[in-house]
């Protein structure tokens, strides 16, 4: 007899029934950092068949407080090759693949398309909604998080082919204007922890078919004075018009470039090529600088400051309009 997982066996809401669902889920984590540690650890733990871990970033110093795949020998090293070790040591029961590349418009449906289960562990607004985007196409549970300083939310976009739930564009029809980030307001470990650790709890539930997944929910916690509240957004309709997702290397010669960043940023680090300077800030009172019978195409540095101004301009009646990075 395996007793490997007799004890979540016991769970009345698991039994024996969930290991084979579990053992031939296939679930895609995008992200090897604060988040995607703990979900990827448990998922491992837990017996999920096939994971697949994407992330072309490298481990740091400033991040293992938080990061805890990793230890003082990995950094400098890509994460996803270190966090592949670690896990594959964990559970030999697990297939773990390690894609060290970024999530891209070109690489994005292919993977997510392989898979039972997407987590959204990227920490960035632009992979966010490329993953709802395609989860929203394919009927495929996208499991999103976010946490900043000790504040964060968790919840389960897009549905299944049987269960639907509105996109992450329902719900946050636009990313905030500030480019708040760990790297700049912080963030404590314990508090990306519990948040990592409710995904996978939601992972879990999605592949068993548990009726209390947070489907069309979110889950908002203050983990430093333990508040929490649940948002429903089942109700949410998906937004008539929103901005394409494009790499930059699909920018055509005939479209009106718009760099978002601030002028002082654009000083700085200015691109290549030609374009317009429209700071995120100023799209209400500059837009009519702009061509509108060409195809619009907003950038910055992340993608976050882009969204917002694709979203306001599709709010001032611009109807070609896109979101490079």
């Amino acid at each position: 007899m395996n007793t490997r997982y007799h004890r979540q066996q016991q769970v009345p809401k698991l039994g024996v029934r969930s290991q084979p669902l579990l053992q031939n889920a296939k679930v895609l984590i995008v992200g090897a950092g604060g988040l995607g540690a703990p979900v990827s650890t448990l998922l491992t733990g837990a017996g999920v068949g096939q994971i697949s871990l994407i992330d072309h970033d490298i481990a740091s110093l400033s991040n293992l407080h938080r990061q805890t795949l990793f230890t003082e020998a990995d950094v400098g090293q890509p994460k996803v090759f270190a966090a592949q070790r670690r896990l594959q040591a964990c559970n030999s029961d697990v297939q773990v693949d390690a894609i060290y590349q970024a999530l891209t418009v070109h690489n994005a449906d292919s993977l997510v398309r392989e898979h039972t289960v997407v987590v959204d562990a990227a920490d960035s607004f632009f992979v966010s909604y490329l993953l709802s985007d395609l989860c929203m196409v394919n009927r495929i549970p996208l499991v999103s998080a976010s946490v900043l300083q000790t504040n964060g939310y968790v919840g389960v976009f897009c549905g299944s082919q049987n269960n639907k739930a509105p996109s992450m564009r329902a719900i946050f029809p636009s990313p905030p204007q500030g480019a708040q980030s760990c790297n700049t307001v912080g963030v404590t470990g314990p508090s990306v922890g519990v948040l990592g650790s409710i995904q996978a709890q939601e992972v879990i539930k999605a592949i068993v078919g548990d009726p209390s997944l947070l489907l069309g929910k979110l889950l908002y916690l203050d983990l430093w004075d333990y508040r929490q509240n649940i948002v429903d957004f089942t109700g949410a309709p998906e937004p008539e018009l929103a901005a394409e997702l494009i790499a930059e290397t699909d920018i055509l010669w005939a479209d009106q470039v718009i760099d978002v960043r601030s002028v002082e940023e654009v000083r700085e680090q200015p691109r290549r090529g030609g374009f317009i300077n429209i700071p995120v800030s100023s799209i209400a009172e500059q837009h009519n600088e702009l061509d509108s019978s060409k195809r619009l195409v907003c950038v910055c540095k992340s993608g976050q400051r882009a969204l917002n101004a694709a979203h306001q301009l599709i709010d001032l009646g611009y109807r070609n309009v896109v979101v490079a990075n």
